[in-house]
């Protein structure tokens, strides 16, 4: 079974992709914050990580920037997914971060996110 961390201050957004995920057989933990995500991702090394990018303590950026950090998170592939203005600059900014497998907005269909999920955890060691 896959665990995935949902680190998104959106209750409603993380709540409906926890669901649509348990309901696949993944393992989902949530959490609120960046300071809770890094800390839940050192715990828990998660196959994949979805990421907000605007939080109130710790933005996605430093978020995946962190995780770059440590050996036992760097290897977590994360997709940043964003409810803010989807901006060019901002993707490629992301894009730019070695841990970052795509970049994209709060408004993909489900089935969408599924499959981008399932490429990316299915390529991780």
């Amino acid at each position: 079974m896959k665990l995935m961390l949902i680190i998104d201050d959106n209750v409603e957004f993380r709540t409906m992709v926890s669901d649509y995920f348990t309901d696949l057989e993944y393992t989902v933990e949530i959490a609120g914050n960046g300071r809770e995500g890094l800390s839940k991702a050192r715990a828990i090394r998660p196959d994949i990580i979805l990421l907000d990018v605007m939080m109130p303590d710790i933005g996605g950026i430093e978020v995946l920037r962190a995780l770059q950090t440590e050996d036992e998170t760097r290897i977590i592939p994360v997709l940043v997914i964003t409810g803010s203005f989807f901006d060019k600059n901002m993707s490629e900014l992301f894009k730019q971060e070695t841990n970052c497998r795509e970049f994209m907005s709060k408004t993909v269909e489900l089935s969408y996110l599924e499959k981008k999920v399932e490429a990316v955890a299915l390529k991780r060691p």
